[in-house]
């Protein structure tokens, strides 16, 4: 059984992650919001809640935080349209840093 919930945790990551994807390019009205790029989703077992793991380049961190927080609620009532779940999960997104620390090692390399 345990095995069981964690495919299907695992396919409604992927199913959030993509459809945030296509929201970000296609439904968002504010330009900031479309140079957000989400890497990974990471929902609870329960499906309650889930963390959206999004990267975007370092200037514009502080710009992007307000506006995902405040676009949270619009993400979630557009997701429970989508998805065919009984709850959707709250999201909380999370600043991921990798692809701006690998595109700095690979601008470190490139230099030696």
């Amino acid at each position: 059984m345990a095995k069981q919930s964690s495919y299907r945790v695992a396919r409604v990551n992927e199913l959030i992650r993509r459809e945030l994807i296509m929201l970000l390019k296609q439904e968002v009205k504010d330009p900031r919001l479309k140079q957000v790029n989400i890497t990974d989703v990471l929902s609870s077992s329960d499906l309650s809640s889930a963390k959206v793991f999004y990267s975007v380049s370092e200037g514009q961190r502080n710009i992007i935080v307000p506006l995902l927080e405040k676009a949270s609620g619009f993400f979630r009532s557009r997701l429970s349209r989508i998805l065919d779940l009984r709850h959707t999960p709250m999201l909380k997104f999370i600043y991921d840093p990798t692809p701006n620390t690998g595109a700095r090692i690979d601008d470190l390399l490139a230099r030696l």
